[in-house]
């Protein structure tokens, strides 16, 4: 092979090496496993890593590696298009998506400056005003791609502290922190997601601004007992920075009552957060839309497309009601960002966490084309039909309980008659011999399973089987 080879070109050489190559990449996805995951030992997996010569002196032909990664890596990978593969929200991809990765790839635009990714710019640009459109912000409203739910959450919070400073006329990327700091608070529920703390931590405000909201048995935001918490925080001279709002907790898939939660954020003048990360994707519902009532309200919204969209990872956004406060992060610089760009050059680095970064919105905007509203409201509903079934399955067995309402996707109960150790046995057991990868989680104390449902092709009868299968191994687990 020559150097010229190696590389990812667009001229007609390039791309038939690129045919064939993608040829050979999917020969190498072949395999015969009718399970969410192989029965390999876990130990074994590291052995089996082991015999893959990293770097060889003297390369190896593609079709070769191809080959020996899916003999080794993808045969003994966790397959999401499986319909017990319900742990997490892990979903199966679109084909757009996945075809539009090797295009992204080959392009290689680099989202930080516009002169690195005209066009992919605008188009990312067109991408979060469509998003803010379909929550209900104002037309001013625009976003950033992110990594992922923690990396939105963070830059959600990240501005809030940021338009905290400036209502002090203190610019907090200059001169740090203010005095008034150290009384800044944070509001979030009980279930709210543990990046909201790691923000705090990551801001030098501490992970102990943040004050923990107490959640309901259905596991939303009690609004009473938020009001609660404003109260003896404000008597407590704290100052209420930002509350932050959950469409969707990890485990429970529970929607906070974000209208009234707005409402006391423009009481106390803080910043409003949603984290939309789970949830978000029922703005494409018509069904479901109303859940998120309030949303439309908020100074930030996380949305990711890696979860309830299919989108292959990683793929999220930040979005914004006001574009103008991402000036609040912008600092400039010589080589890049230089604040002397002609009209319509924008570059998104002054606007983001990351600097290098994907052009992911591409994978997006061909899923939804692809797919279309209609569908995309359809499989949503359909997920939230089969957790509902889920729930329904659970509430009359014999031998199961639900543990919460169902809210989305995700059914969470448990086994009365059953501790902690015999959920952690079936769970780890069916893992390990591969015939389900279910999630298990701790709610209130209580040891609960979880099933979450993200693949639209799964249907009753495959929560059925897993039903089945954990109330076989239940018994097993009695000594």
């Amino acid at each position: 092979m020559t150097w010229a080879d190696y590389f990812a070109t667009t001229d007609d050489d390039g791309r038939a090496r690129l045919t064939h190559a993608a040829v050979a990449a999917i020969a190498s996805l072949e395999q015969h496993l009718d399970a969410p995951r192989s029965d390999v030992a876990p130990i074994a997996l590291h052995d089996l890593a082991a015999t893959i010569d990293i770097c060889p002196p003297k390369g190896t032909a593609l079709a070769q590696v191809l080959s020996e990664l899916g003999a080794t890596v993808w045969a003994n990978g966790v397959v999401p298009t499986n319909p017990l593969t319900i742990a997490h929200l892990h979903p199966p991809t679109t084909v757009s998506a996945v075809v539009t990765e090797m295009a992204i790839a080959t392009t290689n635009q680099s989202m930080d400056s516009w002169d690195q990714a005209p066009m992919a710019t605008a188009l990312e640009l067109h991408l979060m005003s469509w998003l803010g459109a379909q929550i209900g912000l104002p037309d001013s409203a625009t976003g950033v791609m992110t990594s992922g739910g923690t990396a939105s959450n963070v830059l959600g919070v990240t501005l809030a502290r940021s338009f905290a400073a400036a209502k002090l006329d203190v610019d907090v990327l200059k001169t740090g922190l203010p005095p008034q700091a150290q009384h800044w608070a944070i509001l979030c529920s009980d279930q709210a997601h543990f990046s909201i703390q790691r923000a705090a931590a990551q801001l030098g405000l501490g992970r102990d601004c943040v004050l923990t909201v107490p959640t309901t048995p259905a596991g939303v935001m009690d609004i009473d007992q938020l009001d609660e918490t404003i109260r003896h925080a404000t008597e407590a001279g704290r100052i209420i920075i930002a509350i932050v709002g959950t469409a969707g907790t990890t485990d429970l898939g529970a929607i906070d009552d974000l209208a009234a939660i707005a409402q006391r954020a423009r009481a106390v003048d803080a910043w409003f957060h949603v984290d939309g990360a789970v949830a978000g994707a029922f703005v494409m519902s018509p069904t479901h839309r109303h859940r998120l009532r309030g949303i439309e309200q908020a100074d930030s919204v996380t949305i990711d497309f890696h979860k309830l969209w299919w989108q292959p990872f990683n793929a999220s956004a930040l979005v914004v009601g006001d574009g103008e406060r991402f000036n609040l992060l912008r600092v400039k610089s010589n080589y890049l960002d230089r604040g002397d760009e002609l009209d319509g050059m924008v570059n998104l680095v002054g606007r983001s966490l990351d600097t290098s970064r994907r052009f992911d919105a591409a994978k997006v905007v061909a899923s939804l084309r692809t797919i279309g509203r209609n569908d995309f409201g359809a499989m949503l509903d359909h997920l939230v039909d089969l957790a509902t079934y889920c729930g329904e399955a659970v509430t009359a067995h014999p031998v199961f309980s639900l543990v919460a309402p169902i809210h989305g996707v995700t059914c969470v109960f448990d086994a009365p008659d059953y501790d902690e150790d015999a959920l952690r046995a079936v769970q780890q057991r069916l893992l390990v011999r591969g015939e389900a990868i279910l999630g298990r989680t701790v709610i209130k104390g209580r040891p609960a399973l979880k099933c979450t449902f993200m693949n639209p092709l799964a249907t009753t009868l495959d929560v059925d089987h897993v039903l089945a299968l954990i109330a076989r191994e239940l018994p097993l687990t009695v000594a």
